[in-house]
């Protein structure tokens, strides 16, 4: 399985950027409703990741994208299918 300690920085940069916020402003556990970010928001940021990464993620996985340590645990299974796939 692939770490998602590698994606965290740059899962980071895109909220902060998106909510514009100062990066230092978000641990890899802020919960994203302490922050505002909407459902809406989320699903955006899974297709941004989805994009940046080149892989697909289930919306079934909506439920998991609470902070950015979710989202880079989901990322990084992703990454990891779409390997074996490979």
């Amino acid at each position: 399985m692939t770490d998602s300690g590698a994606y965290v920085d740059e899962i980071r940069r895109i909220i902060a950027f998106a909510l514009e916020l100062p990066p230092e402003r978000l641990t890899d556990t802020t919960p994203f409703d302490d922050i505002g970010m909407t459902s809406r928001q989320r699903i955006q940021l899974l297709a941004r990741a989805e994009v940046t990464y080149g892989v697909s993620v289930d919306l079934d996985e909506l439920d998991r994208l609470v902070d950015i340590r979710g989202v880079a645990e989901v990322i990084a299974e992703a990454v990891a299918a779409q390997r074996l796939r490979e």
